[in-house]
């Protein structure tokens, strides 16, 4: 099934299509969620099904986020995911008052500039980049692949990964902070 034929049966309600995103995601979807999860948990496991669940229900609900001429079905949901599930760190360390900020993304944004970042936003964000460079950013920090095996599978260079990473993420807090800026300037967000 295309990308183009999952959007159209989301947008039509089509339960056939919707259950079988969720039968070809799933795992992918509890990987990713896992990866962030799974180290500073002991209940990560109730944690990762609600926060998978709730990915699904939001693309059964609102379809229209989903964009595939921006990306694959996969990536969308893969980046969905991921954001979620650091929301759901930063929410519960923001709770117990820590001070410090573990996200993949530390370096890119804060802890509270994460917490109050629409996934939407940085999918938006990320699928702006040119390739490779969205591919190196994507199969880094939302599928947890190691630089050498992100070298391997894109026939890169171990320093063109490294500075693909580096440029990638400037790019992402540029355009973030920019959007910020000015949806406080318009009063939007």
């Amino acid at each position: 099934m295309t990308n183009e034929e999952v959007y159209t049966g989301l947008l039509n309600r089509d339960e056939e299509v919707f259950d079988q995103v969720v039968t070809d995601y799933s795992k992918l979807l509890w990987a990713v969620a896992a990866s962030v999860l799974t180290p500073t948990q002991p209940q990560a496991k109730e944690d990762i099904e609600e926060l998978v669940s709730d990915v699904f229900v939001r693309l059964w609900c609102n379809p229209k986020s989903y964009d595939p001429v921006r990306g694959t079905i996969k990536t969308y949901l893969a980046v969905m995911t991921k954001s979620m599930a650091i929301n759901l760190l930063t929410s519960r360390k923001r709770k117990k008052e820590e001070a410090t900020d573990d996200s993949i993304f530390s370096d890119m944004v804060t802890a509270e500039e994460m917490n109050d970042l629409d996934w939407q936003e940085l999918y938006r964000v990320v699928m702006t980049l040119e390739e490779p460079t969205r591919s190196v950013i994507i199969k880094r920090f939302f599928c947890d692949m190691k630089p050498a095996d992100i070298q391997k599978e894109l026939n890169l260079s171990a320093k063109e990964v490294d500075n693909r990473l580096y440029r990638g993420k400037q790019k992402i807090k540029k355009e973030l902070d920019y959007t910020t800026f000015i949806n406080e300037v318009t009063g939007h967000g």
